[in-house]
């Protein structure tokens, strides 16, 4: 009689602890049920869809309701909601009901946005109002302005802000982190396509924003500018395939676009200049000018290919046809080329 009592009481015991146990595969779903959007990272005043998932749950089968800031925004699987401007919160709530159970979720959505800037530290001339392009052997510096508001409406900075930055896909760890706001890449080889992703986040993850950009790396291209003796160089009119010179003699300057360099002379380029088919040996210490001395009216053909014997994808060429009318005597086409 002892020993089945005192199976009982065991029994009794295992089956006190075991219930509860077993009470709990199918309470609330209180971590079964979530909130996907597209895009992850809405931007202000811009339109998301919502979808409720859930890997317990059957959806298709149960009655979902959406609510968006406490009024009602739809039922389903899927909603597209509205998002507010800069900084304004927009509360989203989906509850579901169903034979497989009752569940609800939410999510808060703070909408950001990131204003990416580039630029190349390739060769332009001064005063260039235009970017510098990626050439073969440049760099590209990125710069992310966030723009971020918390809950009190002021702006976030970018000092108390993590970024990650991504390279076709590959996170750069060496470059992100908090308050690392830029980061330089080396521009795509052979004449490609890079694209550069950052992804910004608070410290708590409540504001998160992400942007990227395409860079494709240019041939460098060559320009041909006149060399006044009054006014310099004359950068607003770049010569054309066919041109004028306004003196019978007139140095002629040449800009390497795009180019990895530090200036026009720089020691890595090579310049190889012809006129009217014959090879013109460029000045040491001077490569990127031509001086021609017209002794008649006539036509002089300028070609010019520029080259780089440290990078094997570096090549840029250009052919110009310069009419020399104000020439001092003299008969047929004569030129002379100093440097």
């Amino acid at each position: 009689m002892m020993t089945r009592t005192l199976i009982a009481l065991l029994f009794g015991v295992l089956l006190s602890a075991a219930m509860p146990a077993f009470a709990q595969v199918n309470p609330t779903y209180s971590a079964a049920l979530t909130i996907s959007s597209d895009p992850s990272y809405p931007t202000p005043n811009s339109f998301v869809e919502l979808t409720a998932e859930s890997p317990l749950l059957d959806l298709q089968d149960s009655t979902i309701q959406w609510t968006v800031n406490g009024s009602p925004a739809g039922t389903g699987e899927s909603v597209r909601v509205a998002v507010g401007a800069l900084g304004r919160p927009t509360n989203v709530q989906v509850s579901v009901t169903g034979a497989t159970g009752s569940d609800s979720a939410t999510l808060t959505i703070i909408p950001a946005s990131i204003d990416l800037l580039w630029e190349s530290d390739s060769y332009v001339p001064p005063f260039y109002k235009g970017r510098a392009q990626p050439g073969s052997g440049s760099s590209v510096r990125v710069l992310a302005i966030p723009h971020f508001v918390n809950g009190s409406g002021a702006l976030v900075p970018s000092s108390s802000l993590q970024f990650t930055w991504k390279l076709n896909g590959a996170v750069d760890r060496a470059q992100s982190g908090l308050g690392e706001s830029s980061a330089v890449f080396p521009a795509a080889s052979l004449y490609g396509n890079d694209t550069i992703d950052v992804t910004v986040k608070t410290s708590d993850g409540s504001i998160a924003a992400e942007s990227s950009v395409a860079v494709q790396t240019q041939d460098p291209q060559l320009a041909l500018y006149e060399d006044n003796p009054l006014f310099g160089v004359m950068y607003h009119a770049a010569l054309s395939s066919i041109g004028s010179a306004s003196e019978s003699e007139t140095s002629f300057v040449a800009v390497p676009y795009f180019a990895d360099a530090v200036s026009a002379n720089d020691h890595s380029l090579a310049y190889q200049w012809t006129v009217n088919g014959s090879s013109v040996a460029a000045d040491p210490l001077d490569p990127s000018e031509i001086t021609i001395k017209a002794q008649s009216a006539g036509t002089a053909n300028v070609s010019l290919s520029l080259a780089k014997p440290t990078d094997p994808f570096f090549a840029a060429s250009g052919q110009w046809q310069i009419n020399f009318s104000n020439a001092a005597g003299g008969t047929g086409n004569v030129f002379r080329t100093t440097q």
